[in-house]
């Protein structure tokens, strides 16, 4: 799905700062009109008068305003899902050609990364042809929701698209069969579910016994040379459901995590698989299995859709909640290096962490100590020797086997949700070593998200794969 969002008023509450503003400035003037959308109508000032008070307080607005609660976490679960996000603002001098435009450009950029706020593009519409403007351009990128608060853009807008309107006093009034109205942004995020949840459309017919034979074959031929040169131990695989729609989620530390699964059950389960392993030499592996290919450069839907219609049809899909293999990269490494003194080459320094093979998620959690001054600089490059000792000796328990875990996002509860699939937890421990025999793969029971929030589901999860990796480590 297209989303638009707007600024002014949607992602700040630019109600709130006019007034609040606006009575210290214009101090003198009694007659207020609360439900006035701009200075002029709210104060009753002239234009120049207006001027004067946005050239006070428009550096304050542009660069410290707060961003509404929840935005940030609703926008990232929003484009977690698959969606794209395209922010659309009609803020003042934004289009114009000259240094003035250039500035308030990077200001509103700058405040939205600074919020942490990810989106697709983002596009300027003048401010006093903003409904033209805006209602054009969701025509043309063919937005099928735009979350907007000013009042003559919501009428022009929904003549095409659904619009969420946050609710003001200056936008009473406004009715139409596609136009809903919330408070917060949690409204927003349990709305647009509502209004779009996935409703079997296909972007191509699926046979749930399409790639039986060749994912069976491949399993025959992988699955006992696997099992005989690493020897995995498989706890609890009785608890993966032998029919029905089923996601299969745990934690990601290796390329090869998905086989000591695949060695557990026969299902035909369709992994979720970056772009880069179909362009690989293993290509033909994935595609012959049925992997969903993950394009995180291109078009997000594809891979989700193509997931939940699996899973329409009763088949079994497996991902990693994290997101991404929970290891040290090389710019993490090079990014450690630089904040710090150390007085060994950068290439030692390297080579000691990739010897050690730190987790990410612990490595981060080590770098925000660091950053908040919680351990001195010599205590952090001692303990970047053997990061899982000192945190396992200087964090609580509880804290200790959280940091074995990246955060979850929301992609698996939000298929299993609108899906209805069972979720079977799983952990993998242990490394890929011929002759180390520590690999294990243990399952937890299967259960569905039923009417849990989105939040509650993402929590639940990753406690399951949590507990499971708590077990595994004390065996």
């Amino acid at each position: 799905m297209k989303i638009g969002i707007d600024v002014d008023g949607v992602l700040t509450n630019l109600e709130e700062y006019q007034l609040k503003y606006g009575k210290k400035y214009f101090k003198d003037i009694k007659d207020i009109d609360e439900t006035g959308y701009d200075i002029c109508d709210i104060f009753h000032c002239s234009e120049a008068e207006r001027e004067k008070f946005w050239t006070k307080y428009i550096w304050k607005y542009s660069l410290t305003e707060s961003i509404r609660e929840d935005a940030k976490l609703v926008i990232d679960k929003l484009k977690e899902e698959g969606n794209e996000i395209y922010i659309i603002t009609g803020r003042a001098h934004t289009t114009e050609d000259n240094t003035m435009g250039n500035l308030f450009r990077k200001m509103l950029e700058y405040w939205l990364r600074k919020n942490g706020i990810i989106y697709d593009a983002i596009y300027y519409c003048s401010e006093d042809k903003s409904s033209n403007e805006k209602f054009e351009l969701c025509q043309k990128l063919g937005i099928d929701v735009m979350i907007e608060d000013k009042k003559e853009n919501i009428d022009k807008i929904k003549e095409i698209a659904n619009v969420i309107c946050v609710d003001a006093k200056y936008n009473q009034g406004i009715e139409g069969e596609n136009v809903f109205r919330i408070n917060n942004f949690s409204q927003l995020y349990n709305l647009i579910n509502q209004k779009t949840n996935h409703s079997n459309s296909y972007i191509r017919k699926f046979d749930k016994d399409e790639f039986k034979t060749s994912y069976g074959i491949v399993r025959a031929i992988g699955s006992p040379a696997f099992k005989l040169l690493l020897k995995p131990t498989i706890i609890n695989k009785e608890y993966i459901p032998k029919d029905g729609p089923l996601l299969l989620c745990g934690n990601h530390l290796h390329v090869w995590d998905q086989f000591p699964v695949i060695c557990s059950t026969k299902r035909t389960t369709h992994w979720m698989s970056k772009k880069e392993y179909f362009d690989g030499k293993m290509g033909p592996f994935f595609r012959k299995t049925g992997a969903i290919c993950v394009d995180r450069f291109g078009n997000p839907h594809e891979s989700v859709n193509e997931a939940l219609n699996y899973l329409d049809v009763g088949s079994a899909v497996g991902l990693f909640p994290e997101g991404t293999r929970n290891h040290l990269k090389t710019n993490k490494i090079k990014e450690l290096y630089d904040e710090v003194n150390s007085s060994l080459s950068e290439d030692e320094f390297s080579r000691i962490l990739k010897e050690q093979q730190p987790l990410l998620s612990q490595v981060n959690i080590l770098q925000q100590l660091y950053i908040d001054g919680e351990v001195s600089e010599k205590e952090y490059l001692d303990a970047l020797v053997d990061v899982d000792s000192y945190l396992k000796n200087n964090l609580s328990e509880e804290n200790y086997y959280d940091s074995l875990l990246l955060p979850f996002k929301y992609g698996a509860v939000s298929m299993a949700q609108k899906s209805n699939a069972t979720i079977v937890p799983f952990a993998v421990t242990g490394d890929y070593t011929i002759g180390n025999d520590n690999l294990m793969v243990s399952y937890g029971e299967g259960y569905k998200i039923g009417s849990m929030s989105i939040d509650e589901a993402n929590k639940e999860l990753r406690d399951k794969v949590l507990t499971l990796l708590k077990q595994n480590k004390k065996m």
